[in-house]
């Protein structure tokens, strides 16, 4: 899957630093380098297959539930043309009203399809397992996804898993809204994503959405619509001697 990069320059109130090609800040106590990488774009036109329905309400109509590129996207979206005539599309339903919930999972992580994004890691991520998953670069600061509400008393979820195994709910908010909004989250400080033993940065991943219905919403169909997910992070990783081992052996 491609991704798309968009630099991100912040000011920052320092005492002392040093400004190197728009992305890179130097104090005396830090140095970062905020970068917005996108996670997915839903422009790979072999996106049909990839993203699939994961567990859903025991009461959900099968026949009418899919996920399939569509041709579309926000017109907000700060991209050239060309890169957002798709989005990810995502219908369901149901046969009786409820807590009704339905998951959207993500394609099995291959490195190769995120070649772009692959190239902030240091050590490529393996999948031995063959789970769905997106890596995400860096230490993140914020995640943010484009979505086309229409209407529907849906509550939208974002889940991440930790590099201990844990996984967390990030309420993005309502969709009870016509059109495309950006729909954002910073990202809660206890989640951990570092620690002191080498390697220090342990990546978050990306593994679902979540849609939960309000008990009172209509049952019989939903649809909803997302583009462009993307996260703000600090790429910058602390070089030192000895770093270049690899404690693998």
């Amino acid at each position: 899957m491609k991704g798309k990069i968009i630099t991100i320059i912040i000011v920052l109130l320092l005492t002392q630093y040093s400004f190197a090609g728009g992305e890179e800040y130097r104090s005396t106590k830090k140095i970062i380098s905020i970068q917005a990488p996108a996670l997915a774009d839903f422009e790979d036109q072999g996106l049909d297959g990839q993203w699939v329905i994961g567990n859903t309400s025991p009461n959900v109509d099968m026949a009418v539930t899919a996920v399939k590129a569509t041709p579309g996207g926000p017109w907000g979206l700060a991209v050239p043309e060309d890169q957002k005539k798709t989005c990810l599309g995502v219908k369901t339903g149901f046969r009786t009203r409820g807590y009704n919930f339905v998951e959207i999972l993500p394609p099995v992580y291959d490195a190769k399809s995120y070649s772009i994004l692959q190239n902030y890691f240091n050590i490529p991520i393996p999948n031995s397992g063959g789970d769905r998953f997106i890596p995400i670069p860096g230490k993140c600061k914020s995640l943010d996804v484009w979505v086309a509400g229409r209407g529907f008393r849906y509550n939208f979820e974002v889940w991440l898993k930790d590099f201990n195994g844990f996984v967390y709910s990030l309420d993005m908010g309502k969709l009870d809204f016509p059109g495309w909004r950006n729909l954002s989250r910073d990202i809660p400080q206890y989640i951990p994503q570092e620690e002191k033993y080498f390697p220090r940065e342990k990546p978050l991943k990306f593994v679902k959405y979540v849609l939960v219905s309000d008990p009172d919403e209509r049952a019989d169909k939903f649809f909803i619509y997302f583009d462009h997910m993307k996260v703000i992070t600090d790429v910058y990783i602390e070089r030192i001697d000895g770093d270049d081992i690899r404690d693998n052996w």
